[in-house]
């Protein structure tokens, strides 16, 4: 005997099942994803944050450091590296005792097994400050370009203002 039942079949609730915990699953998937990035990048910003911080210091202490590699305090897991390399420049100037070095300083830790790196780079001058001749500098940051020229910036005004009257 047949009846007309109003309701679901057992296979339409599995059915409908299934595709809610797909969906579930998928949430909780990218909210997880998302958690990771977001600590991935707060690992990346302190390494930048302690980059400048010893860059800085380094900077104070005229790049004159005994120490070439350390570990930061109180944060262990990052290490850092310096290095400081002669720069091969017009502006080198051995009868004056000027002597451009390029300094690199790399701050490292590791995310899920694998190192990552920050890199900090700056040239900065060994020995006494002259002012060099116009036409030497002119000649040392000439570039060869036909690319057009960037347009004018657009007028910034003050958006505190109250308008026009």
């Amino acid at each position: 005997m047949l009846r007309n039942e109003k309701g679901f079949t057992l296979l339409e609730i599995i059915a409908a099942l299934t595709i809610l915990a797909t969906g579930i699953l998928a949430l909780v998937y990218m909210f997880s994803g998302g958690l990771n990035q977001a600590a991935q990048a707060e690992r990346y910003l302190n390494g930048v944050y302690l980059a400048q911080q010893k860059f800085s210091q380094l900077e104070l202490d005229d790049f004159k450091s005994e120490a070439l590699e350390g570990v930061f305090e109180n944060q262990d897991a990052y290490r850092w590296q310096l290095e400081i390399l002669p720069y091969d420049s017009a502006l080198n100037d051995e009868e004056a005792h000027i002597q451009i070095q390029k300094i690199s300083l790399r701050v490292f830790w590791k995310d899920k097994g694998l190192e990552k790196e920050v890199r900090l780079v700056s040239l900065n001058t060994l020995g006494e400050t002259h002012t060099a001749p116009a036409g030497q500098l002119d000649s040392s940051f000439q570039t060869t370009s036909n690319a057009p020229k960037a347009p004018k910036a657009p007028k910034i005004e003050n958006l505190n203002s109250p308008g026009p009257p």
